[in-house]
């Protein structure tokens, strides 16, 4: 069985943001089975004023197996309702530190641009990650509110060193006996 550890929180908040009373973390699974974990909150930011912002971060280990964590999802419901402004929620990591996914609304006029969802397969797999989750939000006439960010993370098996071996020595023992046979 696998199973994820999320610890060492840490959460800031200025302008509209929620405080860190007023947000709610709990344990999800996706639907192709991926751990992980619900932010939920009113992360908003009023016309009128500057931005607002919020930053989260934590750690996800993977514990009680020989798994390693290999991609990050994430899912929310960013939206600027009424008029112009922006949200988004961008997430990095420690160990990887270029790479962005990020989920957004933008609306400088109607139609705007807007992602609900994003993922990343992560250039070699990881038994733990220090994450930073961003989220930004700009009212200029709308509102620019989010309510809830599902963060999920596949593992994959990793084979121990001792199957490793065996394998090995199958593989020696099956050349030997097709050279042999072959003699």
């Amino acid at each position: 069985m696998v199973i994820k550890l999320f610890s060492a929180f840490g959460y800031l908040a200025t302008g509209d943001m929620p405080t860190a009373s007023n947000v709610n973390v709990v344990c999800t699974t996706d639907v192709h089975g991926n751990l992980g974990i619900r932010i939920q909150g009113g992360f908003s930011d009023l016309p009128g004023g500057g931005p607002s912002d919020a930053l989260l971060t934590y750690t996800v280990s993977v514990i009680g197996s020989s798994n390693l964590i290999t991609d990050a999802h994430i899912t929310g419901n960013p939206a600027v309702i009424g008029g112009a402004g922006a949200i988004s929620v961008t997430d990095s990591w420690s160990e990887f530190p270029g790479p962005t996914i990020s989920i957004f609304d933008y609306r400088p006029q109607p139609p705007g641009t807007t992602q609900a969802t994003d993922s990343i397969i992560f250039s070699h797999p990881v038994p733990a990650l220090h994450a930073q989750k961003d989220v930004f939000a700009l009212a200029a006439a709308g509102l620019a509110t989010l309510s809830f960010i599902d963060q999920t993370y596949s593992q994959t098996p990793v084979p121990e060193p001792g199957t490793l071996g065996l394998l090995g020595i199958g593989l020696l023992g099956l050349g030997g006996y097709s050279w042999r046979r072959r003699r």
